[in-house]
C-alpha cells in the first residue's frame, strides 16, 4: 500500500464505520418503545450490552495485545452483529426474545467500537497524526447521514433500519480485510507480553496503579449522564411529541457537526489545558447539558443544547482515550483502552440503563436528567482531586 494511502486509510475506514452507526444507534430505543416495551424493559435491554461487554471487552483487548489479531476480530464482529440485530425485527411482542437476541448481539458487538478506536489510536501514533483528526471524519459522516436516515424512517418506517444496518456493516466487513496489518499486529519486542501465562495478568499493573484507578472512578460517575442519554434520549424525544425519527436525525446531525472542530483541535486543547483540567471542565459542561434536558425545553432549545452535546462527548472521549493510552505501559495499551471503555460504556451503562427506567417511572425525565447533572458535577470534582494528587506526587518527587 502506498505510503500516502496507508497514512489516511483509517480516515476512510472511520468515515464508513460511522455511517453504519448512524443507521441504527439514534433510533433503536425509539423502535423498542414503538413496539410496546416499557422504560424499565428498554433500560434492561440496554444494560445487557454493557454487562456482556464488561466480560468480553477485556478478553478482546488482551487477545489483540497478545496475538495482534485486530483485523480478524473486526471481521468476525462486523460480519456477525448485523445479522443478529436483524432478529429484533422478528421478535414481535416477545420480551424474552429481545433479551436473548441482546445477549448474543453483545458478545460480538462488544469488540467493534473499542477495537476500531484502539486501531485508530495506534495508527495515529505511528503516522504522526492525532486521534481527533481521524475521528472527526466519523463525525462528518455520522452528521451527513443521520438526518437522511431519520427522514427515510419517517417515510418508510423504522423497520428499514435493520436491512440498512446489514448493508452498511457488510461494507465495513469488506473494508476490514483491507486494513494494513502493519498497524494491527504486534511486531515490536518491547510491546509483547512476557509470556502466554501472563495473558490474563495484563490488567493487574493497571488495576494496581493508584493514578489509573483515581482516573476511572470519576470517569464512571461522569459517564452516567451520557449512558442515560444513549438509552433513553430517543424515547425522551418521542415523549415530547411529533415525528420523532426526523427530529432525532436533525438533533444528532447538530451534535455530530459540533464534534468536528473539537476532534480537529482536541490535541491542541489537551496540550494547553492538560488531561485532568480538560476532563473537569468537560464534566461541568455536561452538567449544564443535562440540566437543560431536565427542563424539557422547546425543540429550538434542544437543537442548541445538541451543540453542547457534541462538544462534551467529543472532548471527553478524545481526552479519556489518550490519557489511557499515554499513561499505560507499552504492552498494555489496548488493555488500558479497553478498561476505559469498560468503565465509560459498560459499567456506567449497566448502572444507568437499569436505574434509568425506574427513575423515569418514579419522577419522569426531569428527575432523570437532573440527577445526571448532579453526578457530572461530582465527576468534575473527582477529576480535580486526581489533578491535585498528581501535583502532590510531582512535588514530593522533586523535593
Amino acid at each position: 500500500m502506498a505510503r500516502g494511502i496507508r497514512k489516511y486509510s483509517m480516515h476512510v475506514y472511520n468515515y464508513f464505520f460511522y455511517i453504519a452507526y448512524a443507521s441504527y444507534l439514534p433510533f433503536l430505543s425509539y423502535w423498542f418503545a414503538e413496539n410496546g416495551l416499557s422504560a424499565q424493559q428498554i433500560g434492561f435491554i440496554f444494560s445487557i450490552g454493557p454487562l456482556v461487554g464488561f466480560l468480553m471487552q477485556p478478553v478482546w483487548g488482551m487477545l489483540i495485545d497478545y496475538y495482534g489479531i485486530a483485523k480478524q476480530v473486526l471481521i468476525v464482529s462486523m460480519g456477525i452483529t448485523p445479522w443478529v440485530m436483524l432478529l429484533y425485527s422478528f421478535a414481535g411482542q416477545h420480551y424474552a426474545a429481545y433479551v436473548g437476541i441482546s445477549i448474543v448481539l453483545a458478545v460480538f458487538a462488544s469488540a467493534t467500537l473499542p477495537v476500531v478506536d484502539a486501531v485508530t489510536v495506534r495508527h495515529a501514533k505511528k503516522n504522526a497524526l492525532s486521534y481527533g483528526s481521524i475521528r472527526v471524519v466519523g463525525s462528518v459522516s455520522f452528521g451527513l447521514s443521520v438526518t437522511v436516515f431519520g427522514l427515510l424512517y419517517d417515510k418508510y418506517g423504522l423497520w428499514v433500519m435493520f436491512p440498512g444496518y446489514v448493508a452498511a456493516m457488510m461494507l465495513m466487513c469488506a473494508l476490514s480485510f483491507l486494513l494494513d496489518t502493519e498497524y494491527t499486529r504486534k511486531r515490536d519486542d518491547e510491546e509483547k507480553p512476557a509470556g502466554r501465562g501472563g495473558l490474563f495478568r495484563e490488567m493487574l499493573p493497571l488495576l494496581k496503579e493508584r493514578r489509573f484507578l483515581l482516573f476511572l472512578i470519576p470517569v464512571f460517575i461522569a459517564a452516567i449522564g451520557p449512558q442515560l442519554n444513549n438509552a433513553f434520549f430517543s424515547v425522551y424525544i418521542s415523549h415530547l411529541g411529533g415525528e420523532a425519527s426526523g427530529k432525532l436525525g436533525i438533533l444528532y446531525t447538530i451534535s455530530s457537526i459540533a464534534e468536528i472542530p473539537v476532534f480537529l483541535f482536541s490535541g491542541v486543547i489537551i496540550r494547553r489545558l492538560g488531561y485532568v483540567r480538560t476532563l473537569s471542565l468537560v464534566s461541568l459542561a455536561g452538567a449544564l447539558r443535562w440540566y437543560i434536558l431536565s427542563l424539557e425545553p422547546a425543540f429550538g432549545i434542544l437543537m442548541m443544547n445538541q451543540v453542547l452535546s457534541g462538544i462534551t462527548y467529543a472532548l471527553f472521549l478524545a481526552t479519556g482515550i489518550n490519557y489511557a493510552y499515554d499513561t499505560s505501559p507499552a504492552h498494555t495499551k489496548t488493555t488500558a483502552h479497553s478498561l476505559f471503555i469498560i468503565v465509560y460504556t459498560n459499567i456506567a451503562g449497566i448502572t444507568a440503563s437499569n436505574i434509568g427506567g425506574y427513575v423515569i417511572e418514579a419522577g419522569g425525565y426531569r428527575l432523570l436528567f437532573g440527577g445526571a447533572a448532579v453526578l457530572s458535577v461530582i465527576g468534575a470534582a473527582g477529576f480535580a482531586l486526581l489533578g491535585r494528587s498528581q501535583a502532590e506526587r510531582l512535588r514530593n518527587f522533586t523535593t
